[in-house]
């Protein structure tokens, strides 16, 4: 008889913790952050995106010179390859491929630093991240925090994206103030 209370009493503590413990999960509240949006809309990056512009700004102008000259070229090749010569048209298309190939050489140039300067941003100010996703989660009274590629889908959680990126930005101005 003493087993058989034992084993009921068991039973209801189980079943009470199972209850307790869905209901707070139902209530967790769960924060979710962009780590790109939070980190490339702070103001530290759009000043670093400035100066990566004004770096290239050669680059752009020529891209676009390129761009310009590749249309011409092919209006005129389209326009007038009823009279030109098999030479002509090779030439032309020649032509063509290499200015092809000297804006994808361009692309390639810019795309590779602005990769490795976000790379280099990020490890920067990856500590001060982690401080700003702390003290959001404080902050906020989150259970838990995730990333966004974490998440598939949930009924509980918050973007807190915007409260680390303003968070982020006040930690990077004091940091560089110091």
């Amino acid at each position: 008889m003493k087993n058989k209370i034992s084993r009921a009493t068991a039973l209801i503590a189980a079943l009470f913790f199972l209850v307790a413990t869905q209901q707070a999960a139902a209530h967790a509240t769960i924060g979710i952050f962009d780590l790109n949006r939070a980190v490339f809309a702070t103001d530290a990056w759009q000043i670093e995106m400035r100066t990566l512009e004004e770096t290239f700004q050669e680059d752009q102008e020529t891209a676009d010179s390129l761009r310009e000259e590749l249309a011409e070229l092919m209006a005129d090749l389209e326009t007038n390859a009823p009279v030109l010569s098999i030479a002509e048209m090779q030439r032309l298309q020649e032509e063509g491929q290499v200015k092809q190939m000297q804006l994808q050489r361009i692309g390639e140039r810019v795309q590779a630093a602005l990769r490795d300067s976000q790379n280099a941003f990020i490890e920067r100010y990856r500590t001060l991240l982690g401080d700003a996703i702390n003290e959001v989660y404080e902050s906020g009274g989150y259970d838990l925090i995730l990333r966004s590629e974490s998440v598939v889908v949930s009924g509980f959680s918050y973007d807190i994206t915007p409260e680390v990126t303003a968070t982020l930005n006040t930690m990077i101005a004091s940091a560089s103030a110091n």
